[in-house]
């Protein structure tokens, strides 16, 4: 038994009170929160925990991001200085072609390490975006150990890259390069073995979930778009299907414009409560009833790149309104990091500056969508997502004691308008002390990071990247790139 004490702290608890409390300890025993109380009662019960001195921070519960790549972390900012179209072609090539074994397990280290240190405890992450590497089971088992063992509560979102199949991916052992033809079934086939052998045992935090990078649609302007690959959707969506009903697993997608009615309309079968519908940009009146009707989750993701490339807003009031969860996630880290508090800045700004209207949004909301909404999309609300007994202790202490968070009052509006995830200080997950006075204290950092440069140059001489890591001509001076 392990007991651990955070002890004196501001609690922002998100309980169906949303209490803040002053003063108040709270008391962890192996995985759970076992007493929330009076820090000085509660120092005298708990003699023999670990303490954590949070005088002068607040606890509260950890930030959930609906919306991360594996394979993310080592391509940030790779082709920023091309143009989308470009770019997207390129990214969705990257993974495929060129990363090995040694990639997954770097970028999942450095993943973990960037999330914990910002705050956030758990996501939702695709297994390797659009160009989804369910061709081999080793790479998703790698990432899954890797994130298990630092501590990063995590569903792998696992499924078929975008069409056409079979697709041709690259494999590279010892410097030795092959490639092979991979076709729809046999990544299918993986992806059952993977979530058959899902860890049952309370100690894992590492589970799989579903995902498609589109459902489809009917829009010709849309740049992923083809008749080619429309014909493939009704077959992803079926076999996702069966893996979802069969092992019970959520299912997420990105969803713009049309989609959402598509997907109604068509009876794909892939809309309900356990779906989370990622960016919703640029839906429509009936999309929002469908989703409200159906019971699907959304995940608002305001300063995602994607937002220049397809037309409309996130109508994140009106969902809300209608009684959808909303979520929030970073898109990241490929295309910027992983911080959520930036993220709830920028969705307030976003949809106030759409809205002229400074009462759109309060931060008190953006906070749940930050935290206990995300544990609703992702069904984890009985277990995580707020600062109560019983619930299992995925937390954050934030430092307060510094010039940008002084002078304390008002407390929510001081963490959503002005902390950052620098200030993150203390992460639990599971029970688990992770981090403490911002050090990772389940891997060796500056390995992690050394590791990483050292892989991702090894990637950028395999692809012949050194051109696009240079900085244009109209970089510096300009007001456009191009």
């Amino acid at each position: 038994m392990q007991e651990l004490l955070l002890h004196d702290a501001t609690v922002i608890a998100m309980d169906r009170s949303r209490a803040i409390l002053e003063h108040t300890s709270v008391a962890i025993r192996d995985e759970r929160i076992v007493e929330v109380g009076p820090a000085a009662t509660l120092r005298d019960r708990y003699r023999t925990a670990q303490v954590i001195d949070c005088r002068r921070k607040a606890v509260m519960p950890g930030m959930v991001d609906l919306h991360g790549y594996l394979g993310g972390s080592l391509l940030k900012s790779t082709g920023q200085n091309l143009s989308g179209g470009v770019r997207r072609t390129m990214l969705e090539n990257l993974l495929p072609d060129f990363t090995d074994e040694a990639w997954w397990q770097a970028d999942a280290q450095l993943n973990a390490l960037e999330r914990l240190k910002m705050g956030t405890t758990c996501m939702f992450s695709m297994m390797g975006g659009n160009g989804t590497r369910t061709d081999d089971v080793a790479f998703t088992q790698i990432a899954a150990r890797e994130l298990q063992r630092i501590g990063l509560r995590t569903r792998i979102g696992i499924g078929p890259a975008r069409p056409p199949w079979p697709r041709r991916f690259t494999y590279w052992r010892n410097g030795v390069k092959t490639e092979r033809m991979v076709g729809f079934d046999e990544v299918m086939d993986n992806c059952e073995r993977l979530l058959s052998q899902r860890a049952q045992d309370s100690a894992s935090i590492v589970d799989y979930g579903v995902a498609l990078s589109r459902i489809g649609n009917r829009n010709e302007h849309d740049p992923v778009w083809s008749p080619e690959r429309e014909q493939w959707v009704r077959k992803q969506a079926e076999a996702v299907l069966h893996l979802k009903k069969k092992h019970g697993v959520i299912f997420w997608t990105h969803m713009y414009g049309n989609a959402i009615e598509y997907a109604h309309d068509e009876k794909l079968g892939l809309l309900g409560p356990d779906t989370v519908l990622s960016h919703c940009t640029g839906i429509s009146e009936r999309a929002i009833g469908i989703m409200r009707d159906t019971g699907t989750h959304g995940a608002h993701h305001p300063r995602a790149g994607r937002i220049y490339t397809y037309p409309g807003r996130c109508p994140v009031p009106e969902l809300i309104d209608a009684g959808v969860t909303v979520a929030l996630g970073s898109d990241a880290p490929a295309t910027h990091n992983c911080d959520l508090f930036l993220d709830m800045k920028a969705a307030i700004d976003q949809q106030r500056i759409h809205f002229k209207d400074a009462d759109i949004l309060p931060p008190g909301k953006v906070l749940e969508m930050a935290t206990i909404d995300g544990c609703k999309a992702l069904g984890l609300d009985q277990e995580l997502g707020s600062v109560e007994v019983g619930k299992k202790a995925d937390l954050i202490t934030i430092d307060l004691f510094q010039p940008h968070l002084y002078p304390l009052d008002m407390l929510v509006y001081r963490l959503v308008y002005n902390a950052t995830g620098a200030d993150v200080a203390d992460v639990t997950v599971s029970g688990r002390l992770v981090m403490q006075d911002r050090k990772l204290l389940t891997i060796d950092e500056t390995e992690v990071l050394e590791h990483a440069q050292a892989v991702y140059q090894r990637f950028v001489e395999r692809a012949d990247l050194a051109a696009h890591t240079r900085n244009s001509d109209r970089f510096w001076g300009a007001s456009r790139a191009e």
